[in-house]
């Protein structure tokens, strides 16, 4: 039992001790030396590289980020869904923006919604005893929130067109105006 914990000890030891350079494993073939196509680290198969990883970045791809946008509703052509949410068209008088929507700030911004949750902060207007879009004027506070595809900076975006998927709208009274003494 001694001498087994002794041989264990030893050859852990051992182990350890050796550099990384010294272990024998692949050769240059796999491990810095020339592979695939000329020397470039690709493989014949553009969509994978070498060993099977994936042979370009994933960086020219579109991706989803975050899109805000608030300002002054214009318009609506919105309609409720069965199911509770809304599809439709809201104009709106962008003010505010985010850095991924900031595109669209100081504009007058056709939104296209499908299926968007819509959050109704203003009175009753027509006296009917609820809230909805029945209730919107011009002029109320609006507040989007959603998705919009980009490309990073150092890619080819001249056949890239950002789209953009509002999810959630929140309206607010307009704020009274301020009296100066």
């Amino acid at each position: 039992m001694i001498i087994r914990k002794i041989l264990l000890a030893t050859g852990v030891a051992a182990l350890m001790s050796t550099p990384a350079w010294a272990v024998p494993g692949k050769g240059a073939e796999h491990n810095g030396g020339h592979h695939g196509k000329h020397g470039s680290g690709q493989s014949d198969n553009p969509t994978t590289g070498k060993d099977g990883n994936p042979g370009r970045s994933h960086r020219c791809t579109p991706h989803r980020v975050g899109y805000v946008a608030a300002g002054m509703l214009v318009s609506d052509t919105l309609t409720k869904n069965a199911d509770g949410t809304y599809s439709g068209t809201l104009v709106v008088k962008v003010t505010h923006t985010n850095h991924h929507a900031a595109a669209d700030n100081e504009k007058e911004v056709t939104y296209t919604l499908t299926n968007a949750r819509l959050t109704f902060a203003v009175s009753d207007v027509n006296k009917d005893g609820s809230v909805g879009t029945d209730d919107l004027v011009a002029g109320d506070r609006t507040h989007l929130t959603g998705r919009i595809t980009r490309l990073h900076h150092n890619c080819n975006q001249t056949e890239f067109k950002a789209t953009t998927t509002i999810g959630h709208v929140v309206f607010h009274e307009p704020k009274p105006p301020v009296s100066k003494p």
